[in-house]
């Protein structure tokens, strides 16, 4: 990260804090945000030129983000949760962190997609896909990948780069994939192997595909919004998805429980403009893919009309994170080693 960039980012976290400090009427509302500071700015302004609403934003990985709101339940210091996968959202609303919302235009969304008593609202669809460095493949002689199996393959020894499904909703969504593929004891089993050529695990979920796009690493797990990014920007990054069939985040945010009045109507309306049209052409903006069926991103290079789609339950991988996790940090890795 650039001297520029950190201190840029320390910046909107201090603001952040500054206006949360203060009161809420001349702060306007305030998310937590896991998306690059890039995404989270533009979503918000986007909504503020429809309609007309102040907010700011912290920028921190989705699995801090519940790790924060949890801290603060007595005091909250945010009032919109935006975005992040579903299932952290269902851990959170298992715990009460969360206001029930029915967002209009939630009719529109398929009813797997949603919260049956609107504790999240979901604004995007995302798949995992493989992201690498056909540069990097063709200096060690490895081929692209074609299966989940294919990050425990011996010629991607040190050329692998994961988040940490602890601190990385990216990667917490491809380690419930792969459970729900193979079975929990022999995907604990394959994540063993993988972790055998992994050569860094990151804090954040954009982190590894980042690093693919520079020839930094061989592969990386991503969602299908970071590449797309990547590609836009004219990084040569190759892309596949498994032949086993790919899981995907619900993307979704939520209201957070017991906040003052205005950061409530604040969350309310944001979670009301979401699902309208230019709510999703603001997501769709971002890579994200439509959750609102007949929008469809001008931009996206990348097509998923034909991807194959594991039937993925997050609701139970919601229900499960915890667990997972813990034997994640057990059997393969502890969440302190990634940077």
């Amino acid at each position: 990260m650039s001297r520029r960039f950190a201190l840029a980012s320390a910046l909107v976290v201090l603001c952040s804090h500054v206006f949360s400090a203060g009161s809420a009427a001349a702060a306007g509302l305030t998310a937590y945000c896991p998306m690059s500071e890039d995404d989270c700015g533009a979503v918000l302004k986007a909504f503020k030129d429809d309609t007309g609403v102040e907010s700011q934003f912290v920028r921190i990985g989705a699995g801090e983000i519940l790790a924060r709101i949890r801290a603060e339940k007595a005091n909250p210091q945010a009032g919109l949760w935006l975005a992040g996968a579903a299932d952290n959202f269902i851990q959170g609303a298992s715990e009460g962190l969360l206001a029930p919302h029915k967002a209009v235009g939630i009719e529109k969304v398929d009813a797997r997609y949603t919260d049956k008593e609107g504790r999240w609202t979901p604004i995007s669809l995302s798949p995992i896909v493989f992201a690498y460095s056909q540069q990097v493949l063709d200096e060690t002689g490895a081929k692209p990948p074609t299966s989940w199996k294919s990050f425990a393959d011996p010629t991607y020894k040190e050329g692998v780069a994961l988040a940490h499904p602890a601190a990385s909703g990216t990667a917490y969504v491809a380690l419930a994939s792969i459970v729900q593929l193979f079975g929990e004891d022999e995907a604990f089993k394959l994540m063993k192997e993988v972790d055998k050529n992994v050569v860094q695990y990151t804090r954040s979920g954009t982190a590894p595909s980042r690093m693919a796009a520079n020839g930094e690493i061989a592969l990386a797990m991503a969602f299908t919004q970071d590449v797309e990014a990547a590609l836009a920007q004219g990084y040569p990054l190759g892309y596949a998805f498994p032949e086993e069939g790919t899981g995907f985040e619900v993307n979704a945010a939520a209201a957070v429980a017991n906040t003052p009045e205005d950061q409530a109507k604040g969350a309310s309306a944001f979670l009301d403009w979401v699902l309208t049209d230019k709510g999703q052409a603001a997501m769709g903006a971002t890579f994200r893919g439509p959750i609102v069926p007949g929008y469809k991103n001008p931009n996206a290079k990348i097509d998923l009309s034909n991807v194959k789609m594991i039937d993925y339950d997050f609701t139970w991988a919601g229900q499960n994170r915890a667990r997972l996790l813990e034997r994640y940090e057990n059997d393969v890795r502890h969440k302190a080693d990634a940077k």
